[in-house]
């Protein structure tokens, strides 16, 4: 029997009601909703028991919501492999595969097997410091190192496998995946690349150089980003989300992670059509 889980952002006003009749639907075609209608915050909140006891039940997860509650879910859910439909109540989207006028469409698919599975490559870091290593995180879109609210620059190294390659003078540094070239890298000037790509981003925030231009690595490769001003810290921040403070000398090791992101596909749309449809959106 197909197990479905339904995630929502409570701070979407429909996104109760959206969910309320998507369990009517379903019941009604005696599918088993495989945990209770639950939102991201209760979601980021569970236990690692809790998370894996309840999602080791589910076939699919469907989110209710927009870009930021998709990468919500998506790092927690990637472990264990529950493939993701987003469906997009926010304004934008270029991550949610449909609108909410086609979600019983895309459900009839579901059930009827009729889709297809998109894996997207993810990142995994850890902090390292005289302590040691801090336990590995994920992102489905980036890893950005920033200056928070001190108004100086952050100086930084950053190595590409134990070989230094750049110092900065900046007001950050952001590690994307290709997924999320089109998220806060592009807004910085970095590349767009087609999600199938296996690669990182590494593209400046506001450098104090000429010289300093976006990278596109290999994803076998390990970056490490060291911060070197005595009297401005960085800020680790993962997929936009408040993160954690990295002081001098510490550093944040960035690769291609060992988990992925599996995104149900619908509609067949290529990501050039969604990528043109949504910047002409952003002309609006």
């Amino acid at each position: 029997m197909t197990a479905i889980g339904v995630i929502l952002n409570e701070e979407k006003p429909q996104a109760h009601e959206v969910a309320r009749k998507m369990a009517q639907w379903l019941s009604a075609r005696g599918i088993s909703m495989g945990i209770p209608l639950t939102n991201v915050t209760e979601l980021v909140k569970s236990t690692s028991k809790e998370l894996s006891a309840n999602l080791q039940k589910l076939d699919y997860v469907i989110v209710l919501g927009g870009d930021g509650t998709l990468l919500n879910t998506a790092r927690l859910v990637a472990p264990f492999k529950v493939p993701l439909l987003g469906v997009n109540l926010g304004r934008l989207g270029f991550l949610t595969e449909i609108e909410e006028a086609d979600l019983f469409f895309a459900l009839e698919k579901i059930i009827e097997g009729d889709y297809s599975i998109e894996e997207r490559m993810m990142l995994e870091a850890y902090i390292l410091n005289e302590e040691g290593a801090s336990p590995i995180f994920y992102a489905l879109n980036d890893m950005v190192v920033t200056k928070g609210a001190n108004p100086r620059m952050l100086r930084m190294d950053a190595s590409i496998d134990d070989e230094v390659v750049a110092s900065y003078s900046a007001d950050g540094l952001i590690v994307a995946s290709p997924t999320g070239s089109t998220a806060y890298s592009m807004s910085a000037g970095g590349p767009i690349l087609s999600p199938d790509l296996q690669a990182l981003i590494m593209t400046p925030i506001c450098p104090h150089s000429l010289d300093a231009r976006p990278l596109v690595i290999s994803k076998e490769k390990v970056i490490r980003i060291t911060v070197r001003s005595p009297y401005v810290d960085g800020l680790v921040t993962v997929d936009g989300q408040p993160g954690r403070p990295l002081r001098w000398g510490e550093s944040v090791l960035i690769r291609k992670a060992s988990v992925s992101c599996r995104l149900l596909k619908i509609k067949n749309r290529s990501f050039f059509h969604i990528l043109h449809e949504k910047m002409q959106q952003g002309r609006a």
